[in-house]
């Protein structure tokens, strides 16, 4: 019994970990480092542009990652283990993982 148990476990961690992660943490930036995103667990993120800081929130739904700061709201789409945006920006996981 304990090994269908164990069995039974170990199938729903992998199930768990197949359904992916509804959050992002941790920064993206571009390849030349002029735009970062650090995204935090809580849905805030701090944005970094040309040394220029603010700070917003943001929403995932799907592949779609919704950012809101002040500014106003941008869409970036997730993929390939990076963020891509508006106008081809590209971000990538910093340091590169």
């Amino acid at each position: 019994m304990t090994a269908v148990r164990n069995a039974l476990l170990l199938l729903l961690c992998g199930w768990l970990t197949a359904c992916g992660d509804s959050s992002l943490q941790g920064t993206y930036a571009d390849v030349t480092g002029v735009t970062s995103y650090e995204f935090h667990r809580d849905g805030r993120v701090d944005i970094s542009v040309l040394g220029a800081m603010v700070s917003g929130r943001y929403e995932i739904d799907k592949d779609r990652v919704l950012i809101t700061a002040p500014q106003g709201t941008v869409v970036f789409i997730r993929k390939d283990g990076g963020l891509e945006g508006p106008m081809g920006l590209q971000l990538r996981p910093h340091p590169p993982t």
